[in-house]
């Protein structure tokens, strides 16, 4: 029976994956990634030294049909709705559906605040055999960031620009002030980003209960909400409207 560890370049995949390691062994052990070119380049940095960390190997798994998200939003002409996101499912899901088996222990990176996303993932999933070490251990976000400073593997280049989540430069599910920092940090993306909105008619923030195109976002836009919760693992929890 193999156990899979999910390992997503996040830090509670990274810490989830140490844990079931430690837990099972090495034998059968195989970690996974879906790899996907949106992220940011530091991700292999921080890939490859968690490699180190765990003595083993990181399988890159890629989609077959997709270079990247931009080719699926360009594609499909779908970037996002109330069912999540269709670069999460065709660079992510379909991919880790292709490579599983029923016979796998499943791990994935669910920390102890995100519970009740671990029992829907269940209901939602239930051919996977699913392991949450991170719940079982009573582990939160800000232990994982803590068992990485512990470890000397400095985070992702998105946690250290301030972002919540390392996920894609440009994440469709993410709200007004989510997209203002991409503007100031990474102006390319949101330029690309604003005209592919543009060519398909569609807007993906909402700020004062009405949807507006990324370039209505007004300049140096600010919220006082948190950032939305928009974790990218291999589940999609919907889209990230930030209201205001």
């Amino acid at each position: 029976m193999r156990r899979v560890s999910w390992f997503s370049c996040g830090a509670a995949s990274a810490v989830a994956t140490k844990k079931a390691l430690e837990k099972y062994g090495p034998e059968n052990f195989v970690i996974a990634s879906c790899v996907v070119e949106n992220e940011h380049p530091d991700n292999e940095r921080f890939l490859q030294d968690c490699e180190k960390w765990y003595g083993l190997p990181i399988l890159r798994l890629r989609s077959t049909k997709y270079k990247d998200c931009w080719e699926v939003w360009e594609q499909t002409k779908y970037l996002v709705g109330p069912m999540g996101a269709r670069c999460t499912t065709e660079m992510k899901k379909l991919v880790r559906q292709r490579f599983q088996k029923l016979s796998d222990i499943q791990i994935f990176g669910f920390t102890t605040e995100e519970a009740h996303r671990a029992d829907r993932f269940r209901e939602q999933n239930p051919e996977v055999n699913l392991d949450t070490p991170l719940i079982e251990l009573k582990l939160t976000k800000k232990d994982c960031f803590i068992e990485l400073q512990k470890a000397g593997i400095e985070l992702p280049a998105m946690y250290k620009l301030g972002y919540k989540n390392n996920n894609c430069v440009g994440c469709v599910k993410g709200g007004a002030k989510y997209w203002s920092s991409i503007r100031r940090d990474f102006p390319d993306v949101f330029k690309r980003m604003s005209e592919l909105e543009r060519k398909l008619g569609v807007k993906i923030l909402k700020v004062k209960n009405k949807r507006i195109f990324l370039d209505e976002l007004p300049a140096n836009y600010r919220s006082n909400q948190v950032e939305p919760d928009m974790e990218c693992g291999l589940w999609c929890k919907g889209d990230g409207d930030e209201q205001t």
